[in-house]
């Protein structure tokens, strides 16, 4: 999977992701709307891995990432994962319960 997201999303990613929860209402309908798209398709060859979506995103305004939305039925519907090619809480100096703007790029 690594591969993939260096070809498509040109990410390097560094192991796990970031989870946001996303709690402003006018924010959850531009998700919802987003994720009605086609993103980049990532497809695991481990058939215990599920398939994502991913789409580009400048993440905090500094940080070049992919917003992975994996293709499981019952996925929290304001829930966010954010991929990057460091780790995003030390590179935007990020707490837990912090606001981090996600811009679709």
């Amino acid at each position: 999977m690594k591969r993939q997201f260096i070809e498509k999303l040109s990410i390097d990613p560094y192991p796990g992701t970031l989870n946001l929860e996303i709690v402003d209402p006018e924010s959850l309908r531009s998700f919802k709307e987003l994720k009605s798209m086609r993103g980049k398709e990532i497809i695991p060859k481990a058939p215990s891995f599920c398939s994502a979506q991913c789409y580009p995103v400048l993440i905090g305004g500094l940080l070049k990432g992919a917003i992975v939305l994996p293709m499981v039925t019952g996925y929290p519907e304001n829930k966010m994962e954010l991929i990057a090619s460091q780790n995003i809480k030390k590179a935007l100096s990020a707490e837990t319960g912090d606001y981090l703007e996600v811009e679709i790029s």
